[in-house]
């Protein structure tokens, strides 16, 4: 059940493409519904935080997932301490 998002009275020159109405849209909804602004309040706050490149998606909507990095050598290049648990270092010296 999603309701349709409010439109902004009016749209800054610096929003020039569908995307950026879009974007600006989101903004405002957001500004308007969740904040509770008053929509003249909404529309300038929206225009300030546009500039600054904000952006607010749905609550649902699927975002881009980061693609693996391989190295020259085909490892993968991943932060280690997002899959592997920290162990504490080991107190042998190298080679033993």
């Amino acid at each position: 059940m999603t309701s349709a998002r409010l439109e902004p009275p009016a749209y800054p020159d610096v929003v020039r493409t569908d995307e950026d109405r879009e974007r600006f849209t989101r903004l405002y909804d957001d500004l308007v519904r969740v904040t509770g602004l008053p929509p003249a309040e909404a529309l300038l706050h929206a225009a300030n935080q546009f500039q600054l490149g904000f952006d607010v998606r749905a609550p649902f909507e699927k975002r881009k997932r980061r693609k693996k990095v391989y190295g020259t050598s085909g490892q993968d290049i991943r932060n280690p301490s997002e899959d592997e648990p920290k162990r504490p270092p080991s107190l042998d010296p190298p080679g033993s």
